[in-house]
């Protein structure tokens, strides 16, 4: 018996450590929310998306990786800095657009962007363990539109799409720890919000703009804008008045300014994509719903798999004419309106520039990991220019 009692708080103890440990554990771990986003993780290994790769030893040589000719849409930075100054997991690589820094066959990856090469570079002393890596942040419309010659002739894909060996997003939106976990919290939010007496409206004198620059984008936004002028008044600013627009704000000049502009006059703001194919989503969505104004979206992407609910407005989800009578119903009343913007306590927007340094500190991680997988991308061609993956010129009927 005097055994037992001495056997019982060491049982106690062992199931009170098991019982911390497994909370610790969950507490630090993702958590999944139906139709809401992931929340963010505590840990430095999720948080950075680097558990994907094995951690190796810092004293590991540094690899060198080579721009190969012009990789347009490239920001990140060159040398050793540029890993370092990103806060990457592991910075020792070397990336450099000089072709004769090392013979081509001694860059450990090189990065090509098939929409200025066109057609695969022959390099004779290839090696076996070099990654030749496919770099583009464009849709398929603005590619080479013959992509077979690329057939196994990459080794790993950095491109907007999810399913690229390393994502290069436009932005992303992420989830603090106050966000809501289930819907009906969120609900409660927006309720809130309503109620606050938050104004975001307050100083606006006008509807909607649209920034644009391309006029016959492969999504008919062009087609769809034209309808919705009919029926509320939309503002459009082009250089040198392209689109029937205005050259109000010349956004290549003065890129924050226009926004300020946008942001201080506007409600609602046109992120209309020039392809609305799958994942795609740019830079103009993640700027208007960094700010004080409603994006209406029109693209490809899953929008409620990157941003809250009730955050925007999908003008897929209304004819134009619908949407021109939704957008001035929220107009006339701006507790309506305010309720868009609940989410912002609660989430963190960053745009291109912090989730393209993910990408490449990813890159740097993957090429100090061990051992190298033998694989090719097997055809460019059907993963990244199928017909289905994108809608071509859609019909918008005027009812």
């Amino acid at each position: 018996m005097f055994k037992q009692r001495r056997i019982l708080p060491a049982f106690l103890l062992g199931v009170l450590i098991s019982t911390l440990l497994y909370l610790h554990a969950a507490y630090f771990a993702y958590v999944e929310h139906s139709g809401l986003l992931q929340k963010v993780s505590k840990t430095k290994e999720l948080r950075n998306g680097s558990g994907k790769w094995k951690r190796i030893s810092v004293t590991e040589r540094t690899k060198n990786i080579l721009l190969w000719n012009d990789v347009w849409g490239y920001r990140f930075g060159i040398g050793r800095a540029a890993f370092i100054d990103a806060g990457c997991r592991v910075s020792n690589c070397f990336i450099t657009r000089n072709s004769n820094y090392v013979p081509h066959e001694d860059f450990d990856a090189i990065i090509i962007n098939p929409s200025t090469q066109k057609t695969p570079y022959n390099f004779a002393k290839r090696k076996s363990n070099q990654r030749f890596v496919m770099y583009t942040n464009e849709p398929p419309a603005h590619m080479p539109q013959n992509m077979n010659e690329f057939d196994n002739y990459f080794n790993w894909t950095i491109t907007y799409r999810a399913d690229s060996t390393f994502p290069y997003k436009y932005g992303e939106i992420v989830p603090l720890e106050s966000a809501p976990s289930t819907v009906e919290e969120a609900m409660a939010m927006r309720q809130d919000m309503m109620r606050s007496g938050i104004n975001p409206a307050k100083g606006k004198t006008k509807l909607a703009v649209w920034m644009v620059s391309n006029c016959n984008a492969e999504s008919n936004r062009q087609t769809y804008v034209k309808i919705l002028k009919k029926y509320a008044k939309i503002d459009i600013f082009s250089q040198k008045g392209q689109c029937g627009g205005q050259d109000k704000c010349p956004k290549r000049q003065n890129r924050d300014g226009c926004y300020q502009l946008v942001e201080k006059t506007y409600k609602f703001y046109l992120a209309f994509e020039n392809s609305i194919c799958k994942d795609y989503v740019t830079e103009k969505f993640f700027e208007s719903i960094n700010r004080n104004i409603i994006p209406v979206v029109l693209g490809g992407a899953d929008y409620a798999a990157i941003a809250p609910p009730h955050s925007y407005i999908n003008a897929l989800d209304y004819t134009p004419r619908q949407l021109a009578e939704y957008l001035k119903e929220l107009d006339r009343n701006d507790t309506l309106y305010a309720e868009y913007f609940w989410w912002k306590p609660h989430y963190r927007a960053s745009n291109l520039y912090g989730t393209c340094r993910n990408a490449l500190c990813d890159l740097c991680e993957a090429l100090h990991s061990t051992p190298f997988e033998k694989s090719t991308v097997k055809s460019v061609q059907s993963w990244y220019m199928e017909p289905s993956l994108c809608r071509h010129f859609p019909t918008f009927k005027d009812n």
